[in-house]
């Protein structure tokens, strides 16, 4: 028994050994894994922090855009108010006035006597607006 006993314990030692040996293998192909895993996403990390470092930039070029079309409307508003203040001048109503009336087919006399206006202004509507 003695026997038996003595030659049990050296093989049931080495299985455990090689058992050990497996597990420690397994954990090191995880751990290698893992690193690989990790290094992966340290890399995309990098990716996406450009990505968004350009995006920043894209957007403040589009907001210096924005700025600079805004001025502008701000700009043509004004515009299109001072000439808006210019046509309730009572003078371009009357030479508005008067193209319309070309417009419809007046002649010279009709448009001198409407609109008051000299006879080289009416010819020249007649002649600039009419058919």
């Amino acid at each position: 028994m003695n026997s038996l006993f003595l030659w049990i314990i050296p093989v049931v030692l080495f299985l455990a050994i090689i058992g050990l040996w497996l597990a420690l293998q397994k954990r090191q192909r995880q751990i290698s894994a893992l690193k690989l895993l990790f290094h992966e996403q340290q890399r995309q990390i990098a990716t996406i922090k450009d990505e968004i470092h350009e995006l920043r930039n894209g957007t403040l070029g589009v907001g210096s855009r924005v700025q600079d079309v805004e001025g502008k409307l701000a700009q043509a508003m004004e515009r299109q108010e001072q000439l808006s203040q210019v046509n309730t001048d009572p003078q371009s109503k009357l030479y508005g006035h008067a193209m319309k009336m070309v417009e419809l087919g007046a002649n010279v006399e009709d448009i001198m006597k409407e609109c008051d206006l000299p006879r080289g202004e009416a010819e020249l509507l007649v002649s600039l607006h009419g058919k």
